[in-house]
Formats: structure tokens, sequence, C-alpha cells
């Protein structure tokens, strides 16, 4: 049993993807996902859901970033989770009328999900959760799956909808990260046993699943197209870092303490934040929310 647990309230805060484009990647994310701009500059923009901070989605331009090989490390999806099944029809819907590509569709009995990629290839999930009294449980474990999702049923949530599309609903964040890892056995051990997630499920051929306070999950990661494969370049596209919010200072200085005595690289300027890495050089933010 894990016994160093992170706090049931922490969850992901944010991702910072490096892209090439600054201005056609927030096309993608302003126009077509409806996200809004918190604040910009010359080579990075922070978005989120209404406008106003913390951002959920930081882009980082670099004009020159070197592609991720194949068989690479990194981000696999981020996930926007929105709080209902009308906001993931309505999405899906705008969709359709942007002509976005949309990657796939899925029921996974906790959530309902679409699939697309942004115009740099990095993969989004939205999706809205079931209640959370019906998760199926398998020996203590929320029992996930992937089926077809009932389209016309989610997209009946829209009947009596007069209304416009106005962005992605207000009450969006980013629900989990899925990561592309070289080894699921080192990065369980980075995660649980270090970093304090519960293991959530384990019975998907070559996956990983795992949260903070019985959620299906924060972080997943496969090793489907990246078993013993190579890290990114460090000026890769793709994923930069993201965040995991705690609630407490308290909760940072534990998290400080259990990464040293992990013989891991941690840089803390500040009392409530500390920058670390995963095994596979995913940069990690465990700040205070």
């Amino acid at each position: 049993m894990n016994t160093l647990k992170l706090p049931d309230q922490a969850r992901i805060g944010y991702a910072h993807l490096r892209v090439r484009d600054l201005e056609r990647a927030l096309g993608f994310y302003l126009d077509v996902l409806g996200l809004k701009l918190v604040s910009g500059g010359m080579h990075t923009a922070t978005l989120s859901a209404t406008g106003r901070g913390p951002g959920i989605l930081v882009l980082t331009e670099k004009k020159d970033a070197a592609p991720r090989p194949p068989r690479a490390s990194g981000l696999y999806h981020v996930a926007f989770r929105v709080p209902n099944r009308r906001a993931l029809a309505m999405l899906i819907q705008h969709l359709n009328d942007a002509k976005w590509h949309i990657d796939g569709f899925a029921d996974h009995d906790v959530s309902e999900a679409v699939y697309l990629s942004d115009p740099e290839g990095n993969g989004i999930e939205v999706y809205s959760d079931r209640p959370r009294e019906t998760w199926p449980l398998r020996n203590g474990q929320v029992e996930m799956v992937t089926v077809p999702l009932d389209l016309a049923g989610l997209m009946h949530e829209l009947a009596e909808w007069p209304g416009a599309w106005s962005g992605i609903d207000t009450g969006t964040d980013v629900g989990h990260i899925h990561l592309r890892v070289s080894d699921l056995e080192r990065t369980e051990r980075f995660y649980s046993q270090v970093l304090g997630f519960d293991v959530t499920q384990r019975s998907l051929t070559g996956a990983l699943f795992m949260s903070a306070g019985g959620y299906h999950h924060h972080v997943g990661c496969n090793v489907w197209h990246s078993a013993n494969g190579p890290r990114p370049p460090a000026d890769a596209l793709g994923l930069i870092a993201f965040s995991i919010l705690v609630p407490s200072v308290s909760d940072v200085d534990a998290l400080l303490r259990r990464l040293q005595n992990a013989g891991a690289a941690v840089k803390s300027d500040a009392e409530d934040a500390l920058r670390t890495a995963d095994p596979d050089g995913n940069f990690i933010e465990l700040r205070v929310k």
C-alpha cells in the first residue's frame, strides 16, 4: 500500500507546450477549441477557459524546434475536462461547424470523450465525467473501458439549445495528462512511490493510470509506441511541462523531502512551489493551488 499519498485535493493545473508557429496554434486553441487569452507576448501565450488566470495552457514558440522522434517519450494527449455532457456536445457541434477533423470518440464508462489534434500534432482529449458514484470498480480500482460513444444520445443534449457558440465552457480545466513513456515500472515508481499518486488501473496492456483522491486518473501513461524509446531533444516540439496543484505549503515541503530522498533533481525558488522532472525528462511544477 502506498503510505506516501498525495492529498485528495491534488489535481493537474496547466500544460505547457512548445510550438513552431504560435499564431497558427492560437488560431486553433482560441477559435476552434474555444479557450480565451489570458496574456500574450511575442513568443508565449497563456490561455484559460475564462480569459482570467490562472492559465490552463501555456504555448511557447520556437520556430526552429526539433520534431519529436517517432518512438520518443513525451505527450500522448492533454485532456481538457468540461463540466457536463451539454458542454461536450456543444464543443462537438462547434468542431463539426468549424470542419475540424475529429480523430475519434470514446465512452470510458467513467467519462465520455472526443479526441482531436492541434495543428502541430499534439493530442487533445475533451471529456466530461459521469457521476462519480456510477464509476465501476474492480478489486478496489476504477474500471475504465474504451467502447463506442453513443454520439446520437450525447448530441440530444442540444435538442432544446437555442444559443450560439461562445467558446468552451468556462468551467473547463485540465482533467489529466497522458504521457508516452519508455518504461512503465520506472514511471510507476516515480509517480506513485515518490510523488504519491495511487494506481487506479493497470489492467490495460501497456498502460497505467494514477490519481489522487480516488479520481479515475490524473496521470495516464503508456508504452504503446515508446517502449525503451529515447527522450526527445531538449528543445523538441510538444510537452515542456505540466503542473500538479496541492492544497498547502506543507504538501510542497513533503514532496521536496520525498524527491530529495529519491535522488531526484529538484529546484525550489519559493516555499509554495518546486520543479522536478520525471524519468523521461518531462518537467513538473508542484505548487500550491
